[in-house]
């Protein structure tokens, strides 16, 4: 598995800035090396192979507005309110900008353009500046479409959004809930216990799902929060106007904080064990309501 995982890296590194390789050439490429197979891409069929549809439909490229970690806090105070965005502590368009002996001493670096682009400092007193800006300066001049060919991320204008740090304790829970058309059909809940993430599944009105996405399944141990009607509200609210929107949340002590919009979930390459639900899931996409 590390060898295979080594590979797709590989492969990711040296051939996503290729622009002879389309992005239909470079997707089918890279699911065949997670699944062993072609994805059906003119029908498709599991949920991995509808978000690979997405990621190469015309339609992704309009979600950059939503992809964007700065501008998608205008979209989240408009329709839920400010009090489920972590407070902001500033944005910038170079490294150079940063006030670094006037910020906090803890906070999160993040890119606004990218994923996983994030520096998360628990204590500034600890952190090599210098290294800092020069890894935030080699981002900022990177189009992270060229990394995995995700079209919402195409035309996003770089910048350096700075918040509030949030503590990785055993208390917090991170909330991904899949959203067709304005309806949660299901809920992951990512759980971080000794530097490791296990994941468990349900349905909205919280029964477990036993499915594998990813990362270890934690079994049905997770007591069904008490907010988790607001939980279902909010995504619901902020899914509305997509077709299929993954909606990302932090939830600590009955605290929702907004984490992210995701229309290209895993980007198609996830693994989902059993397959049956993958199929099931797929349907979700073509369901009428």
């Amino acid at each position: 598995m590390k060898l295979k995982s080594a590979a797709i890296k590989a492969f990711m590194f040296l051939f996503g800035r290729n622009p002879w390789l389309n992005d239909k050439n470079f997707s089918e490429i890279l699911y065949f090396m997670v699944f062993g197979k072609k994805p059906n891409l003119e029908d498709p069929k599991t949920f991995n192979e509808h978000i690979c549809a997405i990621r190469l439909s015309e339609k992704c490229y309009s979600y950059a507005p939503y992809v964007d970690k700065y501008e998608v806090r205008k979209y989240v105070e408009a329709t839920v309110g400010s009090k489920y965005l972590n407070p902001m502590i500033g944005i910038y368009e170079s490294e150079e900008n940063i006030p670094f002996d006037q910020l906090p001493e803890s906070f999160a670096i993040k890119c606004t353009h990218a994923s996983g682009y994030n520096i998360i400092v628990a204590d500034k007193s600890k952190l090599d500046v210098d290294r800092a800006k020069k890894k935030l300066r080699k981002w900022l001049r990177s189009n992270y479409y060229w990394v995995n060919r995700e079209r919402n991320y195409k035309n996003i204008y770089p910048r350096i959004l700075i918040d509030k740090f949030i503590p990785f304790t055993r208390e917090l829970r991170e909330f991904k809930l899949f959203c067709f058309r304005g309806e949660v059909k299901f809920i992951s809940v990512n759980v971080f216990a000794d530097g490791k993430r296990k994941v468990a599944v349900y349905d909205p009105e919280w029964h477990y799902i036993p499915v594998s996405m990813g990362y270890p399944n934690t079994g049905d141990v997770l007591e069904r929060p008490q907010n988790l009607d607001e939980l279902v509200d909010v995504a619901t609210a902020l899914a509305k106007p997509f077709e299929f929107v993954r909606v990302d949340m932090y939830n600590n002590n009955g605290k929702i904080l907004f984490s992210e919009l995701t229309f290209t979930s895993g980007g198609g390459l996830v693994r989902i064990w059993p397959e049956v639900y993958s199929e099931e899931w797929g349907s979700y996409f073509k369901e009428k309501l």
